[in-house]
């Protein structure tokens, strides 16, 4: 399940008081809470495939998911302009710094993302870092045809056979991880297997709670896991079967 803008979302936001007023509806699967997407955060580094998901997003108005992103200290900033746009912002710092916040829309999925704008007076330090929602799956009839670790920006992502970058879908609470031993390599591992026996098709958020294929987590827990490469289909299924993906 993914969020539907227009039809699961009405926000009233009072600017004066600061806090918006709104009303999301989900259906969780099991437990409460379960059905929330996990939060990424990020910067564009030198990461080819941030760069290439940032380009496809569309600037768009603040809505209230943009607001559960930053909390409601910041979110009264989300409406205010770029020092590029107005120096005289309140976002702006002596007319030419700037702490300000942008907001965009993923058009494939509707998540929401909201940038935060970091320039000292004179730009001698710029950096923009980036807030999302992880998907809670692929779109529906799609299926996974490379997995994606990315070490210059620290996410994972999933590259449908139409070839659309999603960040790898991820339960709340259930990071992935690869390179060491610990949870995240454990989480990745049980995607894998779940990919592998779906044939690429079961991309969903979430993973059974069941002892990890040994093979498989190994590999993800191993120093050949711990730098940024692609892995296809065929080599998630040789990984599954042997323990190697070449």
């Amino acid at each position: 399940m993914t969020y539907q803008h227009g039809g699961d979302l009405h926000l009233t936001y009072n600017a004066g008081r600061g806090y918006s007023h709104f009303v999301l509806y989900i259906e969780p699967p099991a437990a409460a809470g379960s059905a929330i997407n996990a939060s990424q955060r990020f910067r564009a580094s030198t990461s080819p495939y941030t760069a290439e998901w940032l380009k496809r997003l569309d600037r768009c108005a603040p809505d209230a998911l943009h607001v559960s992103l930053l909390g409601s200290d910041d979110a009264p900033k989300l409406w205010h302009p770029c020092v590029y746009e107005d120096s005289e912002s309140p976002s702006a710092v002596a007319g030419d710094g700037c702490v300000c916040w942008q907001t965009y829309r993923d058009p494939v999925t509707w998540l929401p993302v909201a940038a935060s704008h970091f320039r000292t007076v004179g730009g001698n330090i710029e950096h923009w870092e980036y807030f999302t929602y992880a998907p809670l799956s692929i779109p529906d009839g799609e299926r996974l045809s490379v997995l994606i670790i990315d070490r210059e920006s620290g996410m994972f992502w999933a590259r449908t056979e139409h070839g659309i970058l999603h960040i790898l879908p991820e339960k709340q609470g259930a990071g992935y991880g690869a390179g060491y031993g610990g949870g995240g390599p454990h989480e990745l591992a049980g995607l894998i297997e779940k990919v592998v026996r779906s044939d690429g098709c079961d991309v969903a958020a979430g993973t059974p709670h069941e002892p990890r294929n040994r093979k498989v987590l190994a590999w993800v827990s191993s120093k050949a896991a711990d730098r940024t490469q692609e892995l296809t289909l065929d080599q998630l299924k040789l990984l599954h079967r042997r323990g190697v993906v070449a």
